[in-house]
């Protein structure tokens, strides 16, 4: 954990640096108290997500609520600000040794009416690509799937699959509130969770209405959830027990049956007992499945799509049903890494006897923007 924060806040230093010198031209003059201001602006601004998240493990919720929220835009910004201005930097190295045009031939200072040019620029593609990430992230879409099955069902079913909701200090009530009424709209036998129902404290869950927004979800069979990597970076043990008050069945290596032949298994997440998950708590897949009814068709929860081939080899799974990735870890290009972690990062995959489905998840993690894949509520059929 110590690693990765001395990475993030690397990233964080390296690339405020180096967006502060792009943005130059657009501050006010060099040596006036303006300038004073607006350069301890843009550090408070750009360490706000840092802030914010030290507040929260405080207990200072109030007063992080602020801090979270724009450091959660800047997160996004920081990254588009990085590809825009690299982009400008590459085209001008090529124009120097080539076509040398004076378009291009500028410097980031201020008074420097080519670098002013750019720099708004620059900041006006950032800001278009955020706005639009922001309504895509805010208009989730419903997919739906449809499987048949030889097992020995009693009739068809129809379940709705959620993953990567992401409660906490930036989506709570309201946002709960809104998916609630879309499951209900589907009238489905059971709901099953893929993990990261909380962004990681679960303290202002636990605190607010969801709890109650829970017990108004409808379905024949109940809800059925599995931990996320986010629950062990929060507190595992005190998300469980808020969703089993609220009605929800925490699968944790264990399994559930229903009654018209359908089995629930879920896994503990590769992360379980640590947030770096060091210390292991994970039983094998053949240990967690060893006792149930192989003619059962078995749904694997398992919230990171790793080792497939274990659900695949194991001869009783028929599909299983992911999240995490955020469907090419939410902001485009960031695909590139997601792909090259995971088998299938997003949608559909059949191997052997059994199907996969990873899906983009519903919420958001960090900045509520999304510019890769639409946030998604997934309602799957199975029929004989």
């Amino acid at each position: 954990m110590f690693t990765v924060l001395i990475m993030f806040l690397t990233l964080i230093i390296g690339s405020s640096v180096y967006i502060y010198f792009r943005l130059r031209p657009l501050l006010p003059e060099p040596g006036t108290w303006l300038s004073l201001v607006a350069k301890c602006v843009y550090v408070i601004v750009f360490f706000s997500y840092l802030v914010g998240m030290m507040l929260q493990r405080g207990g200072y919720y109030a007063l992080s609520t602020p801090f979270l929220h724009v450091g959660a835009w800047v997160l996004a910004a920081i990254l588009y600000f990085v590809l825009i201005f690299v982009l400008i930097d590459i085209l001008r190295g090529i124009n120097a040794f080539t076509l040398k045009a004076e378009i291009l031939t500028f410097r980031y200072r201020y008074g420097d009416s080519g670098g002013h040019l750019w720099s708004l620029v620059g900041s006006i593609v950032v800001a278009v690509v955020l706005i639009c990430g922001y309504f895509n992230a805010k208009f989730p879409t419903t997919t739906h799937l449809a499987y048949k099955t030889d097992k020995e069902i009693s009739r068809d079913f129809k379940y709705v699959l959620i993953s990567d909701v992401h409660l906490g200090m930036i989506n709570c009530d309201h946002f709960m509130e809104v998916l609630k009424d879309r499951i209900n709209d589907e009238n489905p036998d059971f709901v099953v969770i893929a993990g990261d129902f909380f962004d990681g404290d679960p303290e202002p869950v636990v605190n607010s209405n969801v709890g109650n927004i829970l017990r108004e979800i409808k379905t024949g069979y109940g809800i059925f959830a599995v931990n996320g990597n986010h629950e062990w970076i929060g507190n595992a043990n005190v998300a469980d027990d808020f969703m089993k008050k609220h009605g929800v069945t925490v699968l944790r290596d264990s399994t559930a049956r229903l009654p018209f032949g359908v089995t629930i298994v879920g896994r503990e997440d590769f992360s379980a007992g640590s947030p770096g998950g060091k210390r292991g708590g994970r039983k094998p897949l053949a240990d967690v499945v060893a006792n149930i009814n192989s003619n059962d068709y078995t749904i694997l929860l398992d919230h990171q799509p790793k080792n497939l081939d274990e659900a695949a080899n194991s001869g009783v799974i028929d599909i299983e049903l992911s999240g995490h990735t955020h469907a090419g870890a939410q902001l485009w290009p960031l695909f590139v890494l997601s792909r090259s972690m995971y088998e299938n990062d997003y949608g559909q995959l059949r191997k052997l006897n059994t199907d996969f489905y990873t899906t983009s998840g519903y919420g958001t993690w960090g900045p509520p923007i999304r510019t890769s894949a639409r946030p998604e509520m997934v309602v799957v059929e199975v029929s004989k």
